[in-house]
């Protein structure tokens, strides 16, 4: 699920995100979304009742994009493939890919075998897959670059950069803690 925050929320949101029910991680990213996060549940529906009902409730949050992931046995991969589905993690890049009709089994086997990639999930919506690079965007440019941008089937990509955020204190002069 991705979330989109109203500026200056963000700390709000991933405070009430982190209580909610199913929801398993979330991290602050740079990009077309404020938020990305991982939501559990027995099936879309159950999914789907989560976002709607505790998600779309939060001060701050203007707008979500859920991309079911795909069963990779529902597209006939998956046999004794270690393909993970990537879990939202700070200092990482998650690279949408964009695939050519007929591609997407044989693009998840040539990511799923590079080293640099810690997930690949397929996904349901406007992107066809998802790849977790573990890195921060300094060295995951180049892996992007060098092993997802040249493979075929490849027709474009989108990366979040996910970030660790904390609120800035507040800036204080000297004299202040003293008031």
């Amino acid at each position: 699920m991705y979330v989109r925050v109203v500026p200056g929320a963000v700390p709000q949101v991933m405070n009430h995100l982190s209580s909610t029910n199913g929801m398993r991680r979330a991290v602050t990213v740079v990009g077309e979304w404020d938020v990305m996060a991982l939501v559990e549940g027995a099936d879309l529906a159950s999914i789907g009742q989560v976002v709607l009902s505790q998600v779309h409730g939060i001060e701050g949050v203007q707008r979500t994009y859920t991309a079911p992931v795909v069963p990779p046995d529902r597209i006939g991969i998956g046999w004794g493939m270690q393909s993970t589905t990537p879990v939202p993690i700070g200092d990482a890049c998650f690279v949408h890919v964009r695939a050519e009709a007929g591609a997407v089994g044989g693009l998840v086997e040539r990511l799923s075998e590079s080293d640099e990639i810690s997930g690949v999930a397929v996904l349901g919506g406007r992107y066809d897959l998802m790849v977790a690079i573990p890195q921060p965007w300094e060295i995951a440019c180049g892996i992007i670059i060098e092993q997802v941008h040249g493979l075929p089937g490849v027709v474009s990509t989108d990366t979040l950069v996910a970030i660790r955020y904390e609120e800035p204190d507040e800036d204080r002069d000297q004299f202040s803690a003293w008031e």
